[in-house]
C-alpha cells in the first residue's frame, strides 16, 4: 500500500493517523501477512472496531430518541425492542458492506494469492470485517477518543440520515454523488469542509468539467450533505445524471454492434462506420480486415470471418467510449 493510497483512505475518513501502519493493517488480510511472513493482519483490529463502533451507535441512539425527563430520569422515543432493531440495521454486513462500497476502499485490501483468486475483495462478509478494522485502528490511534471516533463512524455511515429517513433506501446524495462519479470518471469526488463562524461550509469538485458546489451547515456532514444535492440537482437539471453506460449497460462483444448503435440513436456519438476488405495473412490464409470508426477514433483488426470482424472491432469502440478495459477473455 502506496502512501497515495493512505493519503486517500485518511481523506475519505477525515482522519490523519498518528500511525499510519495502524491504517495499513487495517487493510491487510491475513492471507497477506501469511504469504508475507507477517504476523500483523487486521483480525484483531476486527474485534476493536465492532465494540467501538455498537458503543458509538448506541450512544447516537440514546441521544436521537432519548431525553430527560424533569425529575432527572431518562426517556426513550423508542422501545429497547425497536431500539434493537434499529441497531441491528445500522451495523448488519449489508450496511457495513455497502459503506465501504460507498467509500471505495474494497480494493484497496492487501489479500494474498487465494483471496485474489476469489475476488474476495467482492464478499460481503470481507468488507464488512475491514469497515471494524477501520474502526479498530481509528480506536488505537485516537485512544479511544470518543469524539474522534464519533466523527469518523458519522463520515462512515452517516447515522442521522438513517434515523431521519430510515431504511428503505440504503442512499442518499452523498452516495448518489460518489456512485455517479466513480461511474463517469472512476474516481470519488473531492471534498473541501471549511469552518464557519456560525457552522460548517463544504465544496464539492467532481472534475474540471464542472465548478465547484457549495452546501452549509452547522456540521460537517448537513454542510456535506447539502453540497452533494447542490450538485445532484444541478446534474438532474443538465441531464447528466444518465450516463451512457446506463443507456446500454456493460460492453457485451455479442451486443456490441447494437450498443453502439443505439448510444448513436440517443445522440452521445457519431453514428458509427464500417470498413472491411479481404487480406491474406502471413501464411497465405484469407483474413478480413475490419474497421470501426467513430467520429475521431477508430479501432481496427484482422480477423478470420468478417461477421467475427465486425463485432471485435465494435466491441473494442464500445470500450474505448465507455473507458472500460476490454475484457481479455473475449
Amino acid at each position: 500500500m502506496n502512501n497515495e493510497t493512505l493519503k486517500f483512505i485518511q481523506e475519505q475518513l477525515e482522519y490523519e493517523f498518528d500511525e499510519p501502519k495502524l491504517l495499513r493493517q487495517a487493510f491487510t488480510r491475513k492471507s497477506y501477512s501469511e504469504e508475507h511472513n507477517g504476523a500483523y493482519h487486521n483480525e484483531v483490529l476486527e474485534f476493536y472496531g465492532d465494540k467501538a463502533l455498537e458503543f458509538i451507535v448506541m450512544k447516537k441512539l440514546s441521544e436521537y430518541f432519548g431525553e430527560s425527563t424533569q425529575n432527572g430520569k431518562y426517556a426513550s422515543q423508542k422501545t429497547e425492542g425497536q431500539l434493537t432493531e434499529i441497531k441491528k440495521k445500522l451495523v448488519c454486513k449489508k450496511m457495513l458492506a455497502h459503506r465501504i462500497d460507498m467509500l471505495d476502499f474494497a480494493n484497496c485490501l492487501l489479500m494474498g494469492k487465494g483471496d485474489e483468486a476469489q475476488n474476495a475483495q467482492d464478499r460481503e462478509s470481507v468488507k464488512e470485517d475491514l469497515f471494524e478494522a477501520i474502526i479498530g485502528a481509528v480506536a488505537i490511534d485516537c485512544g479511544w477518543d470518543a469524539e474522534t471516533l464519533e466523527e469518523v463512524v458519522d463520515r462512515m455511515i452517516d447515522i442521522e440520515y438513517y434515523l431521519e429517513n430510515g431504511f428503505q433506501d440504503n442512499e442518499n446524495y452523498v452516495d448518489l454523488i460518489q456512485t455517479w462519479c466513480q461511474k463517469k470518471y472512476g474516481y470519488l469526488p473531492e471534498y473541501n469542509i471549511y469552518e464557519l463562524n456560525d457552522g460548517y461550509e463544504c465544496i464539492i469538485s467532481l472534475s474540471n468539467e464542472f465548478n465547484g458546489f457549495s452546501g452549509q451547515g452547522y456540521s460537517k456532514r448537513e454542510a456535506r450533505m447539502n453540497a452533494a444535492r447542490e450538485a445532484y440537482e444541478y446534474l438532474d437539471e443538465e441531464n447528466e445524471l444518465i450516463l451512457p453506460i446506463d443507456e446500454v449497460g456493460e460492453p457485451d462483444i455479442d451486443r456490441a454492434i447494437n450498443q453502439l448503435q443505439e448510444l448513436y440513436q440517443k445522440g452521445y456519438i457519431d453514428q458509427p462506420n464500417y470498413v472491411f476488405s479481404e487480406a491474406y495473412d502471413e501464411n497465405g490464409n484469407p483474413v478480413w480486415y475490419c474497421e470501426c470508426s467513430v467520429g475521431r477514433k477508430t479501432w481496427h483488426g484482422y480477423h478470420s470471418s468478417k461477421k467475427q470482424g465486425k463485432k471485435s472491432v465494435a466491441y473494442s469502440m464500445l470500450c474505448d467510449i465507455l473507458d472500460l478495459e476490454e475484457d481479455d477473455e473475449t
